[in-house]
């Protein structure tokens, strides 16, 4: 068993996981009190700033994990109904899951896409096109940061050297406006990667982190297929809300 804690990166309170091992043919759950939630995009709601399953919210980055170390067949007992944000990344995740000998496990077949399939919306876009293989090309833009691009190979090694260690970040000047709606109370510096006017507020672990994060919660989003898929993903400055528009449409086609 994998116990992990930490603060809700929103609620401000300590949090707990404890990541049980299932018998083949599990997938992967989440829990809360009695009540169980399956990775199923018909049981996500989620705002800009997060995807929730069921009754859990900040579940990406566990399941990016997850997704990227090829990690199934477990049960993710929940003491509230926040995944801690540990240090803002999946770096945690991806550790335990290798010390628990968990990873490599998925041996699940890919979905195969089809035809490619496209969502663009509020100048952002995210684009699924058929292919061998899996991987994604995100691009953002974004005030003081710039432009930043990154590529990701699908790679168990790519994910846990590129993208796991990359945390999630945000702009000093909309941390008072996030507080008034009760969001980002356990926000520090100690897991985010903070910008102000001038840039990085601690240091970067990559100089173009923001966008490997952004990977990060494309892969933790993409999880929510319950499956591997092989697809060609391009995205700009996608959203939670696209990601999973996305599931839905591929779902659905």
């Amino acid at each position: 068993m994998i116990t992990l804690s930490g603060v809700g990166i929103h609620s401000g309170k300590k949090s707990t996981v404890k990541i049980l091992p299932q018998p083949a043919g599990f997938g992967i759950k989440f829990s809360l009190g009695d009540e169980i939630f399956p990775v199923d995009i018909t049981l996500v709601t989620g705002s800009a700033l997060a995807t929730t399953l069921g009754k859990i919210t900040q579940v990406e980055h566990l399941l990016a994990a997850a997704r990227g170390m090829r990690v199934t067949d477990i049960l993710v007992k929940c003491e509230s109904n926040e995944i801690p944000i540990l240090d803002g990344s999946s770096l945690p995740y991806v550790l335990a899951f290798e010390k628990a000998g968990l990873a490599g496990k998925d041996k699940s077949s890919p979905l195969i896409l089809k035809e490619t399939v496209r969502i663009e919306e509020g100048g952002k876009l995210i684009v699924a096109e058929p292919a061998e293989n899996f991987s994604i090309e995100f691009s953002v833009d974004y005030p003081v940061i710039g432009k930043q691009s990154f590529y990701y190979d699908g790679s168990v090694e790519s994910f846990k050297k590129e993208i796991a260690p990359a945390r999630t970040f945000g702009y000093e000047k909309d941390l008072e406006s996030l507080h008034q709606n009760g969001l980002a109370l356990g926000a520090s510096l100690d897991n985010a990667l903070g910008i102000d006017e001038k840039g990085y507020m601690n240091p970067p672990r990559f100089e173009n982190e923001p966008v490997r994060h952004k990977i990060l919660d494309l892969i933790g989003d993409l999880a929510l297929l319950g499956r591997p898929i092989n697809a060609k993903i391009k995205a700009y400055k996608s959203s939670h809300r696209l990601n999973q528009l996305l599931v839905r449409r591929i779902i659905n086609a």
